[in-house]
């Protein structure tokens, strides 16, 4: 086995391009899921949006004028979460309650906790998905990137559930601190929450992994 094959950032990418094809099939809709170590996620955060760039240095894996069986073209996008949070009306109530003394952690946690993953799924809708150019279709590839930024307000497993409730069809790779312990998520390291019925990379990516890209 090469190091680009046991490499899981490598696997990962290549995992989201086989399901855009329609080569691989999920439980539901095709989402891809591989955890990281939370130290190095800005690097991976990097790392994937030069891999969604067409032509920057360093591919992760071939997908350029890739198209499936149809002949229908293969997109990439990634798509910051924590750059789609200003833009939630949960955010900016909770920056609008009033000043920062007068105002408890709890209330502020509890606002956004309720309606964070949501209202990020309505951005991404509104933002790129349909008049926002990317395709609602499996060929679309959406890599979810920052999610460590909001922390402890919302997590993989509601956004992927939000996701499935509003019908998108992209094909969704989800980058998460923490770890995957008997198909559950672990969310920089809490106890395991939540099971979500998604492929997931069985290595988590560590330092070293991005040396091998």
């Amino acid at each position: 086995m090469s190091a680009q094959q046991g490499n899981p950032l490598a696997r990962f990418t290549q995992e989201l391009i086989d399901f855009a094809r329609g080569e691989r099939r999920g439980i539901r809709n095709p989402f891809v899921m591989v955890s990281v170590d939370p130290p190095i996620e800005k690097q991976v955060v990097t790392r994937l949006e030069e891999w969604t760039t067409p032509g920057d240095v360093g591919i992760l894996a071939e997908w350029e004028d890739v198209t499936d069986p149809r002949g229908t073209p293969v997109t990439v996008t990634s798509v910051r979460l924590d750059g789609l949070l200003p833009e939630t009306t949960a955010f900016r109530t909770s920056t609008d309650l009033g000043p920062l003394e007068s105002v408890s952690s709890d209330s502020v946690e509890r606002t956004l906790q309720r309606n964070l993953a949501s209202e990020l799924v309505s951005e991404l809708i509104k933002t790129h998905l349909g008049d926002g150019g990317v395709a609602n279709d499996q060929t679309s590839v959406l890599v979810l990137l920052g999610l460590g930024g909001l922390y402890p307000f919302t997590r993989a497993s509601e956004l992927l559930d939000e996701l499935d409730r509003r019908n998108v069809n992209a094909t969704v790779g989800v980058p998460f601190p923490g770890s995957v312990e008997g198909g559950r998520l672990c969310f920089f390291m809490e106890d395991a929450r939540h099971y979500y019925p998604a492929h997931r990379i069985d290595d988590k990516i560590v330092e070293g992994v991005l040396t091998d890209v």
